[in-house]
């Protein structure tokens, strides 16, 4: 047998191994891809007021007691926005969200909080096989298996796509969609034409989920930044939400603020009471560029800096992990970017498709070879 039949088989055993495994990350990708833009136009009718000129605005912490006093829940983060257009976004238990106008205080209502929610619970699917808000580590390792199975099938894929013979006629039946097609040769022209023109952003989102979900695989993208792999730090119960006196916040925020004065999103997740620091996130633009986003470590106490990190200050390692995680979801490069990470997605469910069906069609014509010659040796025995 020679060598490419060998890798032909390699190719059709993982992918029907790990099809199902690849059709459920592309499905749950799919319906991510747009989830920003999604909810930002099923919000678009909440429009805060504009302030007047000379206006003074509330201190931020009233825009969190007015949000707890409204839900009679307690609030676990919260993000504002240096634009008075774009209303304050509060996150209180059980992920609702309730949007809050940044300047009055005045709680504007829930906004698109069951999409985001939902949103939220596709994306633990994707992430983490996460079910009934419980992990379950057997499915995410299947999950993460499947996804490196991938990788194998699209680089084994484009060594098998390179036709024997370099002719016209080969080259076109690979690069182009032909609708004059039924049947298995239609089955396999899509094959081809998406597993070839859509090789280059699946292997990017494969690889870089691979980095995110192995540590050796992230541990090789540090060693190949020339950083050392920085240690875990030690697990500490959450205490989101548990701080009583929410005005301990305004000095802070303040501090945030000056820290970087070009900053369009300033969030951060609630401090417990016994919490000695606050940590912000800080992102220059619109979210989706890792070179725009800053954290910034305070003091609760007397709102001190007690570590600033932006983008450039940060080790190579973990500045191309960032880049990783970005490239993932196509946001790096914009709405383009989102646009290709969709369109490869879709991509994936159909090389699924196709590819469990030229199985099916490969096993039933195997399936009738062996019974003809059954019938044929039977005939001869007579």
């Amino acid at each position: 047998m020679s060598v490419r039949r060998l890798l032909f088989w390699a190719h059709l055993i993982v992918g029907i191994t790990v099809g199902l495994g690849v059709a459920y990350m592309a499905a749950t990708g799919t319906i991510l891809a747009f989830q920003t833009q999604i909810v930002h136009f099923a919000e678009r009718g909440i429009k805060p007021s504009v302030p007047s000129p000379g206006e003074v605005c509330a201190v931020p912490s009233a825009i969190l007691i007015s949000a707890q006093a409204q839900s009679g829940q307690a609030a676990t983060a919260v993000q504002l926005f240096s634009d008075p257009g774009v209303p304050a976004q509060v996150t209180l238990q059980g992920d609702a969200t309730l949007l809050v106008d940044g300047c009055t205080g005045k709680v504007l209502g829930p906004g698109a909080s069951r999409l985001r929610i939902f949103f939220n619970s596709v994306r633990d699917l994707h992430r983490w096989v996460a079910l009934s808000r419980g992990q379950h580590e057997g499915l995410r390792y299947v999950k993460d298996a499947a996804n490196l199975g991938f990788f194998f099938l699209l680089l084994s894929g484009l060594i098998l796509w390179f036709p024997r013979r370099w002719r016209a006629a080969n080259l076109k039946s690979a690069f182009t969609f032909r609708r004059n097609l039924a049947g298995r040769a239609r089955e396999w022209n899509l094959h081809n034409i998406a597993g070839f023109w859509l090789a280059v952003p699946l292997l990017i989102i494969s690889a870089t989920g691979s980095i995110m979900a192995y540590g050796w695989a992230n541990g090789l993208l540090y060693q190949a930044a020339g950083t050392p792999l920085p240690t875990a730090p030690a697990e500490r119960p959450m205490q989101h939400g548990s701080l009583s006196d929410l005005t301990l916040l305004d000095p802070l925020i303040a501090r945030a603020k000056l820290q970087d004065a070009r900053w369009y999103s300033l969030s951060l997740r609630m401090p417990g009471e016994k919490d000695k620091n606050v940590t912000f996130s800080i992102d220059d633009g619109k979210g989706g560029r890792p070179q725009e986003r800053a954290q910034l470590v305070l003091s609760l106490k007397n709102a001190k800096v007690v570590r600033w990190e932006p983008f450039g200050s940060q080790p190579r390692g973990r500045q191309w992990r960032l880049y990783a995680r970005y490239l993932h979801t196509g946001e790096f490069f914009g709405a383009t970017g989102q646009l290709i990470a969709l369109i490869a997605a879709l991509a994936a469910l159909l090389l699924v498709w196709t590819g469990f069906s030229l199985a099916l069609r490969r096993l039933a014509a195997w399936r009738k070879r062996t019974v003809k010659v059954e019938q044929k040796v039977a005939l001869e025995m007579v």
